[in-house]
């Protein structure tokens, strides 16, 4: 994406040409609202409006007495020659205003509930911002289940400290890297003969892992996805699967079956949903932490096997009403 920084509204005839489309949000404005993006994409420049009550109550710009002007407006690049008629610290949005009005631009108008979820405001200081922060996070981030622990702790650090995270450049990277270094130290472990260590860092790395994915959301917020990245909670599986069989000293099929049993239950209940009692069962940092536990205090094969079991278990029991 190229961005151009102009310190006058004059210079807007010399980057858009009269065949483009200018597209004008107010200052503030917090666009996220997916009825209003499919109206402005429509065929054709237009006009934002809102009744006039909920807009000038929402901190939008009055027109008359029905309406006002929601926050946004594509003009043809033909007319912003007649910017240059305005004196050079004119506020552009309100001069290109102006002129969609004068020159009759076609109106959509936006439905007033559109105003009420937030989707769509004017953030007008620091304490407004501040007030809209944990209900634009919880909207983008959806709810926790109940006993999805590493989950929980990300969405908890990232309501937190998210703002400072994403301002950081590379904070993403980092965490990543830190997830990859975990799960690489655990496998280390597993060969150095340490399964408990192992076990604990491969917990470690998932609430790591989920903060990353966490703060994936919110950067590809409010229209983008985070496309594949949530198959990133495979390479847990593989570390899993690496370290239990690696942990066992015993014959090949001793080794390597509780081992097969354990993650391909994992998978399986993945694709359930588990009552809430049930739900600590298929997180990789509860079932890691409960053999790093258990391996610490008997045999890694006993602790293998006893995880293995207990994720079977779930699998049988009746999916959430």
């Amino acid at each position: 994406m190229k961005y151009q920084v102009i310190t006058t509204p004059h210079a807007l005839t010399g980057i858009i040409g009269n065949d483009d489309s200018l597209l004008v949000l107010q200052p503030g404005l917090l666009p996220e609202s997916r009825a209003a993006l499919d109206l402005l994409k429509a065929e054709g420049d237009r006009l934002l409006v809102v009744s006039a009550g909920p807009g000038v109550a929402a901190g939008l710009e009055r027109i008359d007495l029905d309406r006002a002007w929601a926050g946004a407006l594509t003009v043809p690049g033909k007319w912003l020659g007649r910017l240059t008629a305005l004196p050079e610290d004119a506020a552009p949005q309100n001069a290109l205003l102006r002129i969609a009005l004068q020159q009759r631009l076609p109106e959509a108008r936006l439905a007033d509930s559109t105003l009420d979820d937030g989707r769509w405001t004017v953030v007008t200081s620091a304490e407004t911002a501040q007030a809209l922060a944990t209900g634009w996070q919880r909207a983008h981030l959806g709810d926790v289940p109940a006993g999805a622990a590493s989950r929980w702790l990300a969405k908890q650090a990232v309501s937190s400290a998210g703002t400072i995270l994403l301002t950081k450049r590379y904070s993403r990277l980092l965490i990543g890297m830190t997830v990859v270094a975990l799960l690489a130290g655990g496998i280390a472990c597993g060969v150095y003969e340490m399964p408990a260590l192992g076990f604990l860092l491969i917990a470690l790395s998932v609430p790591l892992l989920e903060v990353f994915l966490t703060l994936s959301r919110l950067m590809a917020a409010p229209f983008g996805t985070i496309g594949k990245w949530p198959w990133a909670r495979r390479a847990v599986d593989a570390a899993l699967l690496a370290v239990s069989i690696i942990s066992i000293d015993s014959l090949p099929h001793r080794t390597v079956f509780p081992a097969i049993v354990l993650v391909a239950a994992l998978v399986l209940l993945d694709r359930r949903q588990p009552t809430l009692w049930l739900e600590p069962l298929r997180d990789r940092m509860v079932i890691a932490g409960f053999i790093a536990i258990i391996a610490a205090l008997a045999m890694p094969e006993l602790a293998i096997m006893l995880a293995g079991m207990l994720v079977l278990l779930a699998n049988l029991a009746p999916d959430r009403s």
